[in-house]
């Protein structure tokens, strides 16, 4: 497998989770706790763009300075990363990663111009690198 001709489209998960930025942060948690993901799309009225991205890490940092039932209480738009960092769909897999590498980021929503078409994360690539069995030397060269 070749990373820097690998795009986004071609690893990323189509059918994202997606939660309203009213719904409460308990709400979210119980999703990705249900799904076993570490983050949600949370969308516009449409849902075919995305406004924000909230994940496990934004969640945890709420119960660090607070109750856990202050989760019922807060929205998704009280927590949520906007705008998200985002990526097009013919970008390489190489520059995904750099991008998420530099921003700190684990999961990003993949776009087809505006509209949203997926979520690419590590945990994507991993999956897929892990299957291919070829040795990290080929991996990424062209």
């Amino acid at each position: 497998m070749n990373l820097r001709q690998t795009t986004a489209a071609s690893l990323m998960t189509r059918d994202v989770l997606k939660i309203a930025s009213d719904q409460s942060l308990k709400s979210a948690a119980a999703l990705m706790h249900a799904h076993h993901v570490h983050c949600l799309i949370v969308p516009d009225a449409d849902e075919t763009r995305c406004v924000g991205i909230i994940t496990a890490k934004d969640i945890v940092q709420i119960l660090c300075d607070s109750e856990p039932q202050l989760l019922g209480q807060l929205r998704v738009a009280d927590a949520l990363t906007t705008p998200a960092i985002t990526v097009q769909k013919d970008f390489s897999i190489v520059d995904c990663l750099r991008l998420m590498r530099m921003s700190g980021v684990r999961s990003v929503p993949v776009l087809d111009g505006s509209t949203l078409v997926g979520l690419l994360s590590f945990s994507d690539v991993l999956r897929v690198v892990a299957a291919t069995g070829e040795d990290s030397d080929t991996l990424g060269k062209g």
